[in-house]
């Protein structure tokens, strides 16, 4: 009962402060609130202007940065893919227990890369909707990293007859 009276105490102190505010005619406008149409606050708790999603909607997922780390993740991708491919095709085995049983065959192995490709694009997209860029693009950036140091010890452990 008591963290109920203090919830309701904090509540109403809240409002009243949000009400005193809006009566000394504190423009909404300098908080953010752009849209708002009456000068009377309507909510105990209110948002803060970067977590509009006015401003969520003008910030781009496709720039530069997010172009290349795309494409070079791909590319990384298609480079392990082909000499792990070639390397099971002479002969040779996949040295990653976890990727094992993905490259067996190559339908499988076509499947699971872009399977995982499309993972890290919606995860990148999905920290870039909440405003964590740097997260977004180390997703991607890691996976470059990881595939094209795949890539590069599969052409390092290639067999002979390549």
């Amino acid at each position: 009962m008591k963290i109920m009276t203090v919830i309701v105490a904090i509540a109403s102190m809240t409002t009243m402060w949000a009400e005193t505010a809006a009566a000394q005619a504190v423009g909404l406008q300098s908080f953010g609130f752009d849209d708002v149409r009456s000068p009377v606050v309507q909510s105990t708790f209110f948002v803060r202007p970067y977590l509009t999603s006015k401003d969520l909607a003008r910030a781009r997922f496709w720039t530069r940065s997010t172009i290349v780390l795309t494409t070079v993740d791909g590319a990384a991708k298609a480079a392990d893919s082909y000499v792990t491919r070639r390397n099971i095709a002479g002969g040779g085995v996949e040295y990653d227990p976890l990727a094992r049983p993905f490259v067996r065959t190559g339908g499988v192995q076509v499947v699971a890369t872009g399977a995982l490709f499309s993972a890290e694009l919606t995860a990148a997209y999905l920290f870039h909707r909440r405003r964590h860029d740097n997260v977004a693009h180390l997703i991607l950036a890691n996976g470059a990293v990881m595939n094209g140091c795949g890539a590069a010890s599969s052409f390092k452990n290639r067999v002979k007859n390549w």
